[in-house]
C-alpha cells in the first residue's frame, strides 16, 4: 500500500494505492492456517475482482479506471506484468 499525494483540480487529495493482487496472494500463501473455505473463498474473490476490471475497462469510465488502477486491477498499473506502464497510469490519474 502506498500513500502518493494526487492534484485534483487546485486541491491536494491523498489516493491510496493497493497492490491487490499481491494482498490476496500474501493473505492465501503466507498463511498456512487458513483452512480450505477461507481460501477458497479467496481465491473465487479474486477472479470476481478480474471479471469486474475487465467490465471496467470496457465502460472506460475515467473515474473507474482510476480506481481499477489505484486498487492496481489493471495490467498497466502493475509492476509485475508485462503490461506496466507508468507513464499511462499517470496520465489516466491525471484525467479522472
Amino acid at each position: 500500500m502506498s500513500l502518493k499525494p494526487s492534484e485534483s483540480g487546485s486541491q491536494k487529495t491523498l489516493g491510496w494505492k493497493v497492490h491487490t493482487p499481491g494482498l490476496l496472494k500474501e493473505i492465501v500463501e503466507a498463511n498456512p492456517t487458513i483452512a480450505g473455505p477461507m481460501r477458497m473463498s479467496i481465491l473465487i474473490f479474486r477472479d470476481l475482482l478480474h471479471q469486474v476490471a475487465v467490465r471496467a475497462s470496457q465502460l472506460n469510465d475515467p473515474k473507474l479506471n482510476a480506481l481499477m488502477i489505484r486498487l492496481t486491477l489493471y495490467a498497466i498499473a502493475n509492476p509485475d506484468e508485462a503490461d506496466y506502464d507508468p507513464v499511462k497510469v499517470a496520465e489516466i490519474l491525471e484525467t479522472s
